[in-house]
């Protein structure tokens, strides 16, 4: 009977462990993000890489540079050594970091793949889920949700805000966006009304295929499928 109370308790454990979900992390009040996530969780390179910047009048710019998933921003290293984010983001044509390839539209997408008439780009952030201010008895209570962090910054350099001091409770939720892009690098979030809007003369095919196939718009596979067939047009 000890026997199996151990092992009911034993399988309690082991789904209470593979049940928590990954993507989202509490900060507790008075604690830093970098208490919580670390360098490999807020940047997408483990270190600053040398990257160029390519602008749409053609300059091209090298320096050293990382993407932030707290901020969806691009920072760079000043001749200074200082940290700061990329400006003028509408005046940049595409970046080129090691293999990858970034875009900006509405914010920073990733290259995935490129078929020509159309690319598939992602978008890997964080942002705000719930905010927990305390309430009698000390015990946080749930308010408005915000959808950026960057409400955190209060003028800090975002470079520098990871070692900001916070004096709410907030759950932060990693998020992977996928977007369709055309011809002229314009990005539309992947759905099937936006993605009609980007291709308006390629609808009845896209509603063809969108009836013959099951497509998940949050699936990489699925959306790469959907690109290779629009490829073809």
């Amino acid at each position: 009977m000890k026997s199996l109370l151990l092992l009911f308790f034993i399988l309690i454990s082991s789904t209470d462990l593979f049940a928590q979900d990954s993507t989202h992390v509490t900060i507790k009040i008075g604690s830093k993000v970098s208490d919580v996530l670390s360098p490999a969780d807020i940047y997408y390179y483990p270190q600053f890489t040398t990257g160029q910047i390519i602008l749409k009048e053609g300059k091209r710019i090298v320096t050293d540079m990382n993407y932030t998933r707290l901020f969806d921003q691009m920072l760079f290293i000043n001749h200074k050594g200082d940290t700061l984010a990329l400006a003028d983001e509408k005046n940049i044509q595409l970046i080129i970091i090691d293999q990858d390839t970034f875009y900006y539209e509405h914010g920073y997408v990733r290259l995935i793949a490129d078929y020509g008439y159309v690319k598939l780009t992602e978008k890997q952030v964080w942002i705000v889920a719930d905010v927990r201010k305390m309430g009698t008895h000390n015990r946080p209570t749930n308010t408005v949700d915000i959808q950026s962090f960057s409400s955190y910054t209060n003028g800090i350099d975002a470079a520098k805000s990871k070692d900001l001091v916070l004096n709410e409770e907030i759950v932060l939720r990693k998020e992977t966006e996928y977007y369709f892009g055309d011809d002229y690098n314009h990005f539309v979030l992947a759905g099937k009304k936006k993605l009609i809007n980007l291709f308006p003369k390629d609808e009845k095919a896209i509603e063809n295929y969108l009836k013959e196939n099951k497509v998940d718009f949050n699936k990489k596979d699925d959306l790469e499928k959907l690109s290779q067939f629009l490829s073809q047009y």
